[in-house]
């Protein structure tokens, strides 16, 4: 679950524009593109989706010249719930809008984000969807994210994100985020409100992209979904391909 593109996720940030891919010339062509990816462990929001174990991804994303974005992107998940049929799946929709305010070099992107989990049971109420907005400047990036109708019913929720990216040698790129996440029914959504924080390296090698990330939040064990290291400090590696 990130803003934006899910290329962005290998954290993130495409429909599915098959008609596109059969009707398109060359120059729409090179807007579209794909990705895939395989993490040690897929975190979204600090918080471990896959039970800190190897999760699986991957998207389609499409980008005009006019700014507007589309995409979808899939992970799989592991929540642990016994009781009733829970996901093995996280699949993402997203669209938006990104632009540039004047000469500035002030950008922004407004959108939505779907997040739908196809095989768990409806009473888990897993599905919402967010209202996106994002400003950048430089190295320095803004993001924020509003819902009605957070994960598993908790209510409405915020989340507010602050990031650099960091130009390193050899194309490398040190990335520093810190993010908030309030959430207005606790006891639904299993935790009181939280932050977390990121510090990672990105960058090439052999043609595959790699990213080596330390990923925390401020939730103890205790306070994690009543007693779980979901929310503990982990190091991740992510191996991607953009096609």
């Amino acid at each position: 679950m990130t803003l934006f593109t899910k290329s962005s996720r290998l954290s993130k940030k495409t429909t599915m524009l098959a008609a596109l891919f059969c009707a398109s010339t060359g120059s729409v062509l090179a807007d579209v593109s794909a990705n895939v990816a395989i993490t040690s462990d897929y975190r979204f929001r600090g918080i471990s989706q896959n039970d800190k174990s190897i999760a699986i991804q991957g998207g389609f994303d499409y980008e005009s010249e006019s700014g507007f974005y589309a995409g979808v992107w899939a992970s799989s998940v592991d929540f642990q719930i016994q009781t009733l049929d829970d996901a093995t799946a996280e699949m993402d929709i997203y669209a938006g809008y990104n632009g540039e305010i004047g000469d500035s070099g002030l950008s922004y992107s407004v959108g939505f984000l779907h997040y739908n989990y196809p095989n768990s049971a409806a009473e888990l109420n897993y599905n919402f969807t967010e209202l996106t907005f994002g400003l950048s400047y430089d190295i320095f990036s803004f993001s924020y994210a509003n819902t009605s109708d957070y994960f598993a019913a908790s209510g409405s929720a915020q989340y507010y994100n602050i990031a650099a990216d960091i130009a390193l040698p050899e194309d490398w790129t040190l990335t520093i985020s810190a993010g908030q996440q309030d959430v207005e029914d606790n006891d639904a959504w299993g935790t009181p409100n939280w932050n977390d924080y990121k510090i990672g390296v990105s960058g090439s090698l052999a043609a595959i992209d790699l990213e080596f990330a330390y990923i925390d939040t401020s939730l103890s064990e205790d306070e994690c979904f009543g007693g779980s290291d979901w929310c503990d400090g982990t190091f991740t590696i992510t191996f991607s391909k953009s096609l």
